[in-house]
């Protein structure tokens, strides 16, 4: 297997492994209270539940796209477009990350504690991120849309 097809792999089953963390805090308002959800959402047990669940789905998706890119499962539509929207959506959840380090580490002004939950998910989320994009880019020649010339 190769280097570009490793990052997509993994990308695909971070995003899988969010989508199961997602649907598991729809199910348990405890948990979502206690990561920080909002208290319109948690006490309203059904509207939790669904919001979770379909932004699992969309994780879901995400990770099919990822594998998709890898060659594991079949083409899908618009995959090079997606890989990159994908991995800006990430990155935007994950932009966070580089800042908390460089305010733990004293370099930028403290805006106040981070609950350590916003960090890690800023940290997947970062890593998830990198893995799209770079996975993207390193495979970008391969997932050409147009068909390869047979040369005889």
């Amino acid at each position: 297997m190769n280097r570009p097809s490793s990052l997509l792999i993994l990308a695909g089953v971070l995003s899988f492994c969010a989508a199961i963390l997602q649907a598991a805090l729809g199910f348990v308002p405890e948990w979502s209270a206690a990561l920080g959800a909002a208290d319109a959402l948690v006490s309203n047990p059904l509207l939790l539940l669904i919001s979770s669940l379909l932004v699992a789905l969309l994780l879901v998706i995400f990770g099919l796209y990822g594998l998709s890119g890898a060659g594991v499962i079949r083409r899908l539509p618009l995959l090079r477009p997606g890989l990159f929207v994908i991995g800006l959506l990430y990155g935007l959840v994950g932009i966070y990350f580089p800042f908390q380090v460089l305010e733990m580490l004293g370099i930028l002004p403290s805006a106040g504690s981070t609950p350590i939950f916003t960090l890690l998910v800023s940290f997947g989320a970062f890593i998830t991120a990198l893995a799209y994009l770079i996975g993207l880019a390193v495979s970008w020649k391969r997932l050409s849309t147009k068909p390869a010339l047979a040369v005889s």
